[in-house]
């Protein structure tokens, strides 16, 4: 996703504000340092927010209860006067950890921001919320373990409030608010301008020591040193990272700082955490460890997880938001339950509708033949038929039948989609039976390869490989010895934590980098198709993925015609192909950057965590074209449900799976060790899972004795 710098936000303090007069009500700005994750937005604009309510802005300022929960109705979202939220409902309750789901686009980042820096007027201000963008700064020469520690918030967020809260209020309460942001400002002003060689005394030396050593013997900081260095180690970080003398956070890579972040918002403990997509830039190992948390040491706290990481979601979620058409719903359940209950509410009232279709045909039908030949008793099977009270006349209309309806009412939905059972007193009843779609999704299809029989049972090989990067000879290798056989089409999942060599492999199999000892061999006229890491980064974002895929391959002619037709095959259609790239949301590019690496209709595709960026729909829709796909598949992915149904070939539990019988695991996995070796795993990633995490229990058990 495009990392998006709010450089200005607008809030409507508007209350209960007729949707004809919101144009009119007076809006205020507030410079806020936020960044968000937004597919909605063009990154290159500048960001106009726009997020109020119909609560009132007093009673959430006036009464600071003691509890937690979040209830605000009539909340209204939009960015650059895009509509994101249109009079929904934002609940939260006390210690419920909530998956939020939807498309890309829709706004979930979005509103997590929106939560995070306080600008949506109703949030209740004794509740603290974080939003884990809101820690992505980090302080030059620090160590990991002291980034975690400070992770409190700075002093000048005291000033930031006080700025918000003079922009909220109004009348007298404004007024002394204001009065209080000047003072702050003033005293933050005087303090930056002074010279720290004259300005600070013996005197308040001493004073500062003496409150330092007194709030230290309060706190408890050794076990908030203990506390750290466990989420940090869980998060993948060694012990000698996490020394006096550790590794600096400026020497961090882009990957290893997003765990920092994470690290220090599960550190701080806020009322309710907004985790965007924390799974991320996270091995399976540190995932396993990151759920375990969340169900086990986030006791009493709100959660709300966006990811597109089922397992991941189904393991950690009791609640789910479904953010869709602009509303905000709600079922008591993870997303794997939700998708269940609509998935069968869905037939269910497929069903419905076709018998209601056929009994209304039948009424329809014997209204026509009491019409034309006047047979009053038809009439009265008519009437029996819908058991319709009250006398009925030869003026009988088929719109009559229809407005009174009350037998068929027995026909409708037992329970909603939210788990709550039907009561037509209260939800009201309506003729057409209402099926509720799941998220349209653009769907994925790929290529077939290019036609080629080749000979033997294998097109790629890695024979006895060994790599390093290092130069000098006594370093060592991070490939060792690795054999690996891949035929026409063969599906292989790469496994194993962060380091350990899955993408160097990948480059090694894709040509990329070249073996110190041993060779790779393909056949000439092997046609690879690689999406790595970093295949999205490198995109030219200045132009079209029109113009991108004449770059990439120019010596081939490639009309308009054909070159939109295979993007859109690839889920990416009509306008967004023509801009530029830098203006297409996360999973836009994604798509580009897939549609360019299968334009040449590769023989094997090499996948290195591809599903980053996607939202679930269309990770379901890439999961099904690859299951179809004719050629090669190997696959590195933390994503534990996308690697089952690519390699495995889905749940056994599949009730509408008949043809499960006989065929078994579709593919092979492999472990890639700390020493880069390859060795098989035969035993499912089920069992990979457990072991991962009975590992990760062992060894926090035992740097905890320590």
């Amino acid at each position: 996703m495009a990392s998006i710098n709010l450089s200005s936000l607008q809030i409507n303090d508007s209350v209960k504000t007729p949707k004809s007069k919101i144009s009119k009500t007076k809006k205020k700005q507030v410079e806020a340092a936020a960044s968000t994750t937004s597919d909605s937005v063009d990154p290159a604009q500048a960001v106009e927010i726009v997020a109020f309510s119909q609560q009132s802005r007093f009673h959430r300022e006036t009464f600071d209860a003691s509890d937690t929960d979040i209830d605000i109705k009539g909340v209204n979202v939009s960015v650059n006067n895009k509509e994101l939220l249109v009079d929904a409902h934002l609940r939260l309750k006390p210690g419920v950890r909530y998956g939020m789901v939807g498309q890309n686009g829709v706004g979930k980042s979005v509103l997590l921001s929106v939560l995070g820096n306080n600008v949506l007027v109703g949030l209740p201000q004794n509740v603290r919320i974080l939003h884990i963008a809101q820690l992505e700064e980090f302080t030059a020469g620090r160590t990991i373990l002291e980034e975690i520690l400070e992770a409190d918030p700075d002093p000048e967020i005291a000033l930031d409030k006080a700025q918000k809260i003079a922009t909220k209020r109004s009348g007298q309460r404004g007024h002394t608010a204001r009065q209080a942001l000047l003072v702050a400002e003033s005293d933050l002003a005087t303090l930056q301008a002074q010279d720290p060689q004259t300005y600070v005394t013996t005197q308040m030396v001493h004073d500062i020591m003496t409150e330092v050593f007194g709030a230290y013997e309060v706190l408890d900081v050794e076990a908030d040193e203990a506390r750290a260095k466990s989420i940090l180690r869980g998060l993948g970080f060694s012990d000698e990272d996490l020394a006096k003398e550790g590794k600096k956070i400026g020497g961090l890579s882009g990957g290893w700082r997003m765990r920092v972040m994470l690290g220090k918002a599960l550190f701080i403990k806020p009322d309710i955490l907004l985790l965007d997509e924390p799974t991320n830039h996270l091995d399976l190992p540190a995932i396993v460890w990151l759920r375990s948390y969340l169900t086990n040491d986030a006791e009493g706290q709100t959660v709300v997880v966006v990811s597109h990481d089922r397992s991941f979601l189904d393991a950690v979620t009791d609640e789910t938001i479904i953010f869709r058409d602009k509303k905000l719903t709600y079922h008591p359940g993870n997303y794997d339950d939700w998708e269940r209950n609509t998935e069968e509410q869905r037939k269910r009232k497929t069903r419905l509708k076709e018998r209601r279709k056929q009994i209304m045909d039948s009424i329809q039908k014997n209204v026509q033949q009491a019409k034309s030949t006047g047979d009053d008793k038809r009439y009265g099977q008519v009437a029996s038929r819908k058991k319709v009270s009250g006398p009925f006349s030869t003026q009988i209309t088929l719109v009559d039948v229809y407005c009174r309806p009350q037998k068929l009412e027995r026909m409708g939905m037992e329970r909603l989609e939210d788990g709550k059972r039907y009561k037509k007193s209260y939800h009201g009843f309506h003729d057409a039976i209402v099926i509720e779609q799941g998220v349209k999704t653009a769907p994925i299809t790929l290529p077939p390869p290019e036609p080629f029989n080749f000979p033997g049972s294998s097109f790629l090989q890695l024979s006895e490989v060994s790599f390093r990067y290092d130069p000098k000879p006594s370093s060592p290798m991070v490939i060792n010895n690795v054999s690996l056989d891949i035929g026409p089409q063969a599906r292989i999942g790469f496994l194993g934590p962060n380091g350990c060599g899955k993408s160097t492999l990948m480059n090694l199999l894709a040509g990329e980098l070249k073996p110190i000892v041993g060779e790779v061999k393909k056949h000439h006229r092997l046609r690879i198709g690689y999406f790595s890491q970093h295949t999205v980064d490198q995109l030219d974002l200045s132009v079209s993925a029109l113009q991108h895929l004449a770059k990439s391959f120019p010596d081939i002619v490639i009309t308009e015609g054909e070159a939109r037709s295979h993007f859109g095959s690839c889920g990416i259609s009509g306008d967004p192909v023509t801009r530029p790239i830098r203006t297409l949301s996360g999973g836009q590019r994604n798509r580009v950057a897939l549609a360019l690496v299968t334009f040449h209709r590769p023989h094997v595709l090499l996948l290195d965590e591809i599903t980053n960026h996607l939202d679930m729909g269309t990770v379901e829709s890439l999961v099904e074209s690859l299951c179809e796909f004719e050629g090669a598949l190997v696959v590195v992915s933390h994503d534990v449900w996308f690697l089952k149904q690519v390699i495995e070939g889905g749940d056994d539990d599949d009730d509408d799976d008949d043809d499960s019988d006989g065929e078994g695991q579709k593919g092979v996995l492999y472990t890639v060790t700390k020493k880069g070796e390859l060795k098989e795993w035969d035993k499912g990633l089920e069992a990979y899972v457990e072991k991962i995490q009975r590992l990760s229990i062992k060894a926090l058990q035992t740097r905890a004795v320590k």
